[in-house]
C-alpha cells in the first residue's frame, strides 16, 4: 500500500561510492572514427589521382571510378564532369543511365594513327 521505501542513508552512500568506483575504472573512450568505404567529397588531390589512374585506362565510366576509389556513383559522376571540362577526359557516347568516357591522350594517339 503505501508505494515502494526509501533507501536508508547508509545504502544511498554505498550506492554512490560505487558509483563513483566505476566511472574511476570507466577507461576514457576514444570518439569512434567510422570507416566509411564512401567519400562524401572530392578533394583537388583525389581528383588528381583519378586523373592520373583515368589516363591509364582505355574507356571510363562511373561504376569504374566508384569501385576503384570507392565513392560514390554520384561522385564518380561529378568527377567525370569536372575532368571533362578540364580536358582530361572526352565524352564519347552518353545513355540515360551511362556515359562513356575516353581519356584525351587515347584520343590523340588514334587520331595521329
Amino acid at each position: 500500500m503505501g508505494g515502494k521505501k526509501k533507501p536508508t542513508i547508509s545504502q544511498l552512500e554505498k550506492r554512490l561510492a560505487k558509483m563513483r568506483k566505476e566511472k574511476e575504472k570507466e577507461v576514457p573512450r576514444r570518439p569512434s572514427t567510422m570507416k566509411m568505404t564512401t567519400l562524401g567529397y572530392i578533394a583537388d588531390k583525389s581528383l588528381n589521382d583519378i586523373a592520373k589512374e583515368v589516363s591509364k585506362m582505355k574507356v571510363v565510366t562511373p561504376y569504374m571510378l566508384s569501385s576503384m576509389f570507392k565513392i560514390k556513383m554520384g561522385l564518380a559522376k561529378q568527377a567525370l564532369r569536372e575532368l571533362e571540362a578540364k580536358g582530361v577526359v572526352k565524352l564519347i557516347d552518353k545513355n540515360r543511365r551511362v556515359a562513356i568516357y575516353v581519356p584525351a591522350s587515347r584520343l590523340e594517339k588514334a587520331s595521329v594513327k
